[in-house]
């Protein structure tokens, strides 16, 4: 049975394995007031003490302070609890680390990921004098944090799959409402009224939000009090958080003129463009990729059509975020530093947005999501497939 610390039991016995495999022999967490972005993560502890939480490739011990300690026993995530009361937290961290002789141990700092950068720079000057000698064995943990957000475990695809199943959902109801003559706030409330009645909230604001709407201006933004009128395109970018996880999907509507059945020829071939790149991103994205060769295999494809270069990236990760860094499936810029030369692993999901987007023109946007399997990788969501008509 479920039970409030699953989902954390999974992370923490992902992490043993991790260290293990990565030869590092101590991950140092250390937090107040849950300080640190990975808690909710690994440990979905209420902590307002001093804590360091220490996981080994063979056991999960905490130091903490009497007042956490009684939660932080219940949760049975720890081999150890070791409690503190006013004082002898200092002598407790070096005792315990002493005890267990690592030559490597890996901390939350990161020059270019704010996700694993969660060590305040008084909180790191604290630690490594309570390290003492073990201060030299410090490294950062940027590495190894990111795959143990990246890589899901069977939980986490679940919840990932329900955000997704929710999302859909609410944009078939909305669908089934939105009529020409109507305003983008109007339609926005409609997403705000499924979200209401499905007891879930949007995944980039955490509130209830409508989604970003894109038309005619192709900047992300809120509905505003435009009209939807016949010939245009309408562009829905919207997320749902269930349990802390994301989902990330995009829709396009075609508003039909006045005896048109269909959308316009070249909505209909952008369309399909935006189709054949997203089965060339997934016929690419499986296990030892490398980011830029699965943006490569969509991008081309849409050059080899005869449209634009895309501005950005083809996917991205999602999970706890709707964009939830490390590996990224785009090219080469100096804005995504290193994260398109990142590897694909067994248990990623991602977005796959491929896209046609300009000022002039037709404009598509349909965003699946993808996870990676042990072959290849397959879909979470329903695919988009074909334009949503709007009579």
């Amino acid at each position: 049975m479920e039970d409030a610390y699953c989902l954390n039991r999974e992370k923490i016995a992902q992490a043993k394995a991790f260290l293990a495999e990565s030869g590092i022999d101590c991950w140092i967490v250390k937090t107040k007031e849950g300080s640190d972005p990975c808690m909710p993560l690994m440990f979905g502890l209420s902590i307002s003490g001093d804590a360091v939480l220490a996981i080994t490739p063979t056991a999960a011990l905490a130091i903490t302070s009497s007042i956490d300690a009684q939660e932080v026993q219940q949760s049975q995530l720890f081999d150890q609890v070791i409690t503190y009361s006013r004082t002898g937290f200092a002598d407790l961290v070096y005792s315990t680390i002493d005890r267990l002789k690592p030559k490597r141990i890996a901390i939350n700092y990161s020059i270019e990921n704010h996700l694993s950068d969660g060590l305040t720079v008084g909180s790191y000057r604290a630690l490594r004098k309570m390290l003492g000698s073990y201060a030299e064995c410090l490294e950062s943990s940027e590495h190894f944090l990111q795959r143990l957000r990246s890589i899901k475990s069977p939980l986490e695809v679940q919840y990932i799959q329900k955000a997704i199943e929710i999302t859909l959902d609410i944009y078939d109801e909305v669908f089934g409402s939105v009529k020409k003559g109507m305003t983008e706030i109007e339609i926005g409330q409609l997403f705000v009224e499924g979200m209401i009645k499905r007891g879930v909230v949007n995944g980039i604001t955490r509130k209830l939000t409508p989604p970003i709407v894109m038309n005619h201006n192709i900047a992300h933004r809120g509905p505003s009090d435009s009209v939807l009128k016949e010939g245009d395109y309408l562009i829905f970018d919207f997320s749902v958080d269930y349990n802390g996880y994301c989902s990330d999907i995009a829709r396009t509507c075609y508003v039909l003129r006045e005896g048109e059945s269909e959308a316009s020829a070249s909505m209909q071939r952008a369309f399909e463009t935006i189709y054949e790149a997203i089965n060339r991103a997934l016929g690419a994205l499986k296990p030892g990729a490398i980011g830029t060769d699965v943006d490569r295999a969509a991008r081309q494809h849409i050059l080899d059509c005869g449209y634009k270069d895309i501005f950005h990236a083809v996917g991205h990760q999602v999970g706890r975020d709707v964009h939830d860094g490390g590996t990224l499936l785009g090219p080469i810029k100096k804005r995504y530093k290193n994260a398109s030369l990142g590897k694909v692993e067994e248990g990623m999901v991602f977005a796959i947005e491929p896209t046609i987007l300009y000022e002039e023109g037709p404009a598509i946007i349909s965003e699946e999501n993808a996870l990676v399997t042990k072959n290849g990788s397959v879909l979470l969501s329903k695919r988009q497939e074909a334009l949503v008509l709007i009579h």
